[in-house]
């Protein structure tokens, strides 16, 4: 009777892992997912107006039509992985190098982002990266780890779940962190915590694709990279690189995804122009 009861619990167990298991577009890259995308939307909408109370908001005409057309178009690719959004897109007036998104459809860009995306389809290189960690479901798969492995609730590790990565700058510091993670009582540490390379990784392959479907040309990605490159190599040697791709990594990568991305850029030109 007890190891019937065993071989029960573990039948249990495989299903409901099995039932926990989603695949990420574009790569097709099965996760183990335990998360309500409703639940986290929620949360991460909360965190975005708190964020939106205690950082001042940009009122640069130019930029927020810059980010609001590329937010737009962006999203319209999206939809399906993403059907449940209220998007909406904020420039924060600060100077930190970052964007991010969360889930939800919150987009967030900082001013000092516009350094280095300079033009529409520059920035839309940035917009679709982070769009993409939330449709990889990033956040649900950070947080069904923690989850498994202490067994406490999904708010513990929200805040650090759902900021993202230092999306191009990739040890840029940022006074928002604090912002989030102290919003689910997580110690902050003055900048946004970051995604590991395979996921950092995942989402520059599936944000060049979502770039060109949108009709951006994804030579543009290339162009961001460069420039972070020569502003990484500016930076202080720090521990970033040891757990994340360096920006001459992406560089490299994001070359081989460039001519698939190409075949998308094209059939999108005969919509967008």
């Amino acid at each position: 009777m007890k190891n019937l009861s065993t071989v029960s619990a573990v039948l249990l167990l495989v299903a409901l892992l099995s039932s926990a298991c989603t695949t990420v577009p574009v790569t097709g890259r099965k996760q183990f997912n335990t998360q309500s995308d409703v639940k986290v939307a929620e949360m991460s909408i909360a965190a975005f107006e708190q964020m939106k109370s205690q950082i001042p908001i940009s009122q640069d005409v130019y930029y927020n039509e810059m980010l609001r057309n590329v937010g737009e178009r962006i999203s319209q690719q999206v939809f399906a992985d993403m059907p449940l959004a209220e998007w909406e897109f904020v420039v924060f007036d600060q100077q930190e190098v970052n964007a991010f998104a969360m889930p939800g459809g919150k987009i967030g860009v900082f001013l000092g982002l516009f350094q280095v995306a300079q033009t529409e389809d520059e920035l839309a290189s940035v917009v679709a990266h982070e769009i993409a960690h939330v449709t990889a479901r990033h956040t649900h798969e950070r947080l069904s780890q923690m989850h498994a492995a202490s067994g406490v609730g999904t708010i513990l590790g929200i805040g650090a779940a759902i900021a993202g990565p230092a999306v191009i700058g990739n040890s840029v510091s940022v006074n928002a962190g604090s912002t989030i993670m102290g919003l689910y009582n997580i110690g902050a540490q003055g900048q946004l915590n970051t995604w590991d390379q395979a996921k950092e990784a995942e989402a520059d392959r599936i944000g060049i694709m979502y770039m060109a479907r949108a009709g951006y040309d994804p030579n543009a990605a290339i162009r961001v990279m460069e420039r972070m490159v020569e502003m990484e190599m500016s930076l202080p040697q720090n521990n970033y690189n040891s757990t994340h791709p360096s920006s001459v990594e992406r560089l490299n990568a994001l070359h081989g995804y460039l001519d698939e991305a190409m075949v998308e850029y094209e059939k999108a030109k005969e919509f967008y122009f």
